[in-house]
């Protein structure tokens, strides 16, 4: 059984719209990078890798991230990239893979499909993909897996395109059952279970944010890749666990938790 910790690496502010389709671009939100560690079984594994310090092709405003940060959001559990076993990577956006060529003992997994559309992108996303960040991974021990993959007993990807073709959420076991890591599939909760009223949210600079209702029974993040595989992808999660057990990616209520 395993147990799953989200390490703050960076915060990124961006206008509400970003995180919720549909939402005032006009009201600023401050949210989380996360690097996420996976423990137990004698298992060093780590989920995505962080974000530049600075990114001037970013058109958000960055604070924290770096090659210092990752090592010190690290350092609070006792490890080194260079110590890890395993490197997951759920998606190739700049804001998740930045640092991975420091995991260079570490087993990389990616989807297939991922891999594919990061060197050959559609137009409306290559801005999305730096191959910068990503060729030097063929250099390392890279995995490229092909739709649902138990990677080590207990620890399963599973493909949820939508976000971006290939984005693979992590399904773990643990003593209270089957959490998934959700990455970017779900920024925020509120992408999960929006609400039928009025509800208000808090970001990490402390301001409260207005969130506002929702008919559908799920609320995608700006704009996926594809809404119609978004959308096939919310049910897919659900048939793995319920939605209590669904992280999201960016969500500022989680700093400083640890599932279950």
């Amino acid at each position: 059984m395993y147990t799953i910790t989200p390490l703050k690496h960076a915060i990124i502010r961006a206008g509400l719209a970003a995180w919720i389709l549909g939402a005032n671009p006009r009201v600023p939100v401050a949210f989380p990078v996360y690097i996420w560690v996976i423990e137990g079984n004698d298992l060093k594994c780590v989920v995505d890798a962080g974000i530049e310090e600075h990114d001037p092709s970013s058109p958000h405003p960055i604070e924290g991230g770096g090659e210092m940060a990752l090592r010190e959001a690290l350092g609070k559990m006792n490890l080194k990239p260079e110590d890890v076993d395993i490197l997951i990577l759920t998606h190739l956006h700049p804001d998740h893979v930045s640092y991975a060529k420091l995991f260079h003992n570490a087993r990389i997994f990616v989807q297939k499909k991922e891999w594919e559309t990061a060197f050959n992108p559609p137009i409306p996303l290559r801005r999305t993909y730096y191959q910068r960040l990503i060729s030097p991974l063929e250099h390392l021990d890279l995995c490229l897996v092909d739709g649902d993959v138990e990677i080590v007993k207990g620890i399963k990807v599973v493909l949820l395109p939508g976000h971006t073709p290939g984005l693979q959420g992590v399904a773990v076991e643990t003593k209270e059952g089957i959490y998934l890591l959700a990455s970017d599939h779900f920024f925020i909760r509120y992408n999960i279970s929006p609400p039928k009223q009025p509800v208000k949210m808090q970001d990490l600079d402390g301001n409260i944010i207005d969130i506002p209702p929702a008919e559908t029974p799920f609320v995608p993040p700006a704009m996926p890749a594809n809404l119609i595989e978004w959308y096939n992808s919310c049910f897919k999660a659900l048939s793995i666990t319920r939605r209590s057990k669904i992280i999201p990616g960016h969500d500022p209520t989680i700093v400083d938790k640890k599932f279950p």
